[in-house]
């Protein structure tokens, strides 16, 4: 069996978009050392995680509206440097100032890339099986985090915090290379792809299952921004991330103070439950696109309603082994919910606009992310460094979320004649 240049594509960006998630976590296990060197406190240490998240929501839709221009593959070229220089740089910083300029910056770098990528998904797979392309390369989000805690309690011992960053630029140079080798604009540009796969490709573009769900027919990024549907994922993206990014965040820091872990076994919690994410956002565009074509959303609402009362229950029990059961499970399903929810823009956004489209959604769900960070910190400084306040925050986001995606969501669902089809596979 031929190994498709579709999958080498694929298999490109999930390694490109995972080591950007190693970059953007380790911050999550170095800062209570950093804290310790620049005397930072809650307030402090939100600002400096916030800071990556102002350039990277910055950024989202002026990198949408390159790859739409001059094509994804340079965007995502210029991204992987600039953020492997800024990375590296992290480990030079002597301040709490010059460390908050630095995380901007890197931010600024990874900002431009996830638009990018959509880009390139979106001109290499079909309706059919975009959502389960896109699934399997966003699972990174999930599989990064879960690696970070590991790598990085091999790394700080070794190197302190400051030489880890060198090392995960390093990282990211491999990337660079990687991504120049292998990634390309479209299915129609690579020179490595066989007519037996363009053709499958074309077939896959006509087959009913590509054309059971309503693409809508905007002509420029300004008509697209008038449709409503558009703004629903805004808002959605930028509330849900208030929970999945302030897990993320202070995951490692709650573990610590709350749960009385040492490092050892913090690593170890902070990075079992990414990796049960990691498997539920894989499945999420399978699932997705095999059982639940023009109702998406019921997936996306059911996974975020269990695994938030699942997250709940994590903060209230103390034995270690039922509320990593609890965490595990949260991790599993609220990972399906974002999986699902990332199939919406591939299939409602045109081709053509995808750049710009996916950034624009992107942009609210990174909002979220410099306001959970800033917000989570003053609420944990407020209450008296109690980090159990700012899971607080993170469940009533979610459950706004998840009204938004029932009530707010309308999709245009399979019509009655259209069989159920068949397994979709990367093409």
């Amino acid at each position: 069996m031929t190994f498709k240049t579709s999958y080498k594509v694929g298999l490109a960006l999930i390694f490109c978009y995972l080591v950007a998630w190693l970059d953007r976590m380790a911050i999550n296990m170095t800062i209570p050392d950093m804290a310790k060197e620049f005397a930072m406190d809650a307030k402090d240490r939100g600002w400096i995680l916030g800071a990556f998240f102002m350039g990277y929501a910055l950024f989202q839709i002026p990198g949408g509206m390159l790859a739409d221009r001059i094509g994804p593959r340079k965007v995502i070229l210029v991204a992987l440097a600039w953020w492997s220089v800024f990375t590296a740089a992290t480990g030079l910083v002597a301040s709490f100032t010059s460390m908050v300029v630095v995380r901007f910056l890197f931010g600024v770098g990874e900002g431009i890339f996830p638009a990018a990528v959509w880009k390139v998904i979106g001109q290499w797979f079909t309706k059919k099986n975009r959502g389960t392309a896109n699934a399997l390369i966003l699972s990174s989000i999930a599989l990064g985090p879960a690696l970070s805690p590991p790598l990085l309690k091999l790394l700080l011992p070794e190197f302190g915090w400051r030489g880890s960053f060198y090392a995960l630029g390093f990282a990211g140079v491999l990337c660079l290379l990687v991504a120049w080798l292998y990634v390309s604009n479209s299915i129609h540009e690579h020179p490595q792809v066989s007519r037996e796969e363009r053709e499958e490709y074309e077939r896959d573009s006509h087959s009913e299952a590509a054309n059971a769900e309503k693409t809508l027919e905007k002509a420029s990024f300004g008509e697209l921004l008038r449709s409503p549907i558009i703004w629903v994922l805004f808002f959605v993206a930028l509330i849900y991330n208030v929970t999945m990014y302030g897990w993320l965040t202070w995951l490692p820091s709650y573990l610590l103070k709350e749960k009385g872990l040492d490092l050892k076994n913090m690593a170890s919690a902070a990075s079992v439950p990414f990796i049960f994410g990691t498997a539920g956002c894989m499945l999420a565009g399978y699932v997705s696109d095999r059982w639940f074509r023009g109702r998406r959303k019921y997936l996306v609402f059911g996974s975020q309603v269990i695994g938030g009362i699942c997250l709940y229950q994590f903060t209230q029990v103390s034995d270690f082994t039922t509320y990593m059961i609890f965490q595990c499970i949260a991790g599993f399903l609220l990972y399906m919910a974002a999986g699902a929810f990332w199939t919406l823009p591939m299939i409602l956004v045109p081709t053509k606009l995808m750049g710009k489209g996916s950034g624009f959604i992107n942009t609210g769900g990174q909002i979220g992310g410099v306001l959970t960070n800033i917000l989570i910190g003053y609420v944990i400084t407020w209450n008296n460094d109690n980090y159990t306040t700012g899971f607080y925050v993170m469940l009533g986001a979610l459950v706004v979320a998840a009204l938004l995606v029932l009530v707010g969501i309308r999709e245009q669902p399979a019509a009655a004649a259209v069989k159920p089809s068949p397994e979709p596979a990367l093409s």
